[in-house]
């Protein structure tokens, strides 16, 4: 078992947390959770840590767990460190009130009786994460932003203005619990960045759009990350394959979208309806809406498992929504 703890990324921690939960859940592994609390989620899991934290998008920081203070006390941290030197840090999550030079000379001054301390190269990295309470564990995983942010529509040959940042596209692809061999289906795959960040986590992928610009566009920036995939120009009932593992899209909403004048309660509708036709028993619709009102239509398809609020703007929420066909 590996005990960890997960340094999320906010202000949307509840998101954060689904996501790691649901990656583990689709990589067919268990979890017992230690603690939850405002970026950090704390758990022993069975699953291998490398394929899990290679899928995640919305964390920081993977550490394997050494121990969690209520109140800060050097002398109960036992690290038990594997040989090398040690370098030790502090994040802040929501304390302010925290002397973290001193917690770092004092988490020094323990762990320099069985390892040298190097502040600039160390061999192995001591954390300190502080929210309610301060979690201390060695740092093995830590995200690539520069690599997720060469793959944000800016820097796509083909652009449109409402696209989610790879962060939030892989949070909502781990919603649908896919896992290795899954096969995962957009049917409003828009620029693409569904199937890029899907592809990238391994996933077999394809795509559809109602506009034929959106598809070519697409095209070329499936091209430019080296992903293969599958492309039909049709509407939402006619693009996703009959037993499709997964549907996880983003589909139109707000001013910049193009929807042939259409209502959106129409099209989505139809998502709802070709979901419930050709996902596989026990296989999950994750989408966003941008109101509650369509997440109540599309109960009437699919279970509702969970969804989340995620603030954009004043004018414009994301609901992170995840359905499932139940087996008959």
């Amino acid at each position: 078992m590996n005990d960890l703890f997960f340094e999320l990324v906010g202000p949307d921690y509840p998101l954060a947390k689904a996501e790691v939960l649901s990656t583990i859940e689709g990589l067919s592994h268990g979890y017992d959770i230690h603690d939850s609390e405002p970026g950090i989620l704390s758990l022993r899991t069975d699953c291998p840590v490398e394929p899990l934290t290679q899928r995640l998008g919305l964390i920081h920081r993977v550490y394997e767990r050494i121990n969690s203070l209520s109140v800060w006390d050097a002398s109960q941290i036992d690290a038990d460190l594997p040989s090398g030197s040690v370098g030790v840090r502090t994040e802040r999550i929501k304390r302010e009130d925290i002397d973290t030079l001193r917690i770092k000379k004092e988490l020094g001054d323990v762990i320099a009786k069985t390892n040298p301390i190097d502040l600039d190269s160390p061999e192995h990295e001591i954390y300190v994460v502080i929210s309610k309470n301060h979690h201390v564990g060695r740092k093995i995983y830590e995200i690539d932003k520069k690599e997720l942010r060469a793959r944000e529509v800016k820097n796509r040959p083909f652009s449109s203005p409402i696209s989610l940042k790879p962060r939030y596209t892989r949070a909502l692809i781990n919603l649908s619990r896919a896992d290795k061999n899954s096969k995962v289906h957009d049917p409003f795959c828009g620029t693409g960045g569904v199937l890029i960040e899907a592809s990238k986590m391994g996933l077999s992928v394809s795509g559809g759009d109602i506009d034929p610009d959106m598809i070519e566009g697409c095209k070329k920036n499936l091209r430019d990350f080296n992903v293969e995939a599958p492309l039909e120009t049709g509407d939402v009932s006619d693009t996703i394959p009959s037993g499709i593992d997964a549907i996880i899209t983003d589909p139109p909403y707000g001013r910049a979208s193009s929807t042939s004048k259409e209502e959106l309660s129409s099209i989505y509708e139809r998502l709802f309806e070709a979901s419930k036709r050709d996902l596989k028993e026990g296989g999950y619709l994750s989408a966003i809406f941008p109101e509650k009102k369509y997440i109540s239509t599309g109960k009437r398809y699919l279970r509702l498992v969970e969804t989340y609020e995620v603030r954009v703007h004043r004018s414009l929420k994301r609901h992170f929504t995840v359905f499932k066909k139940e087996r008959t």
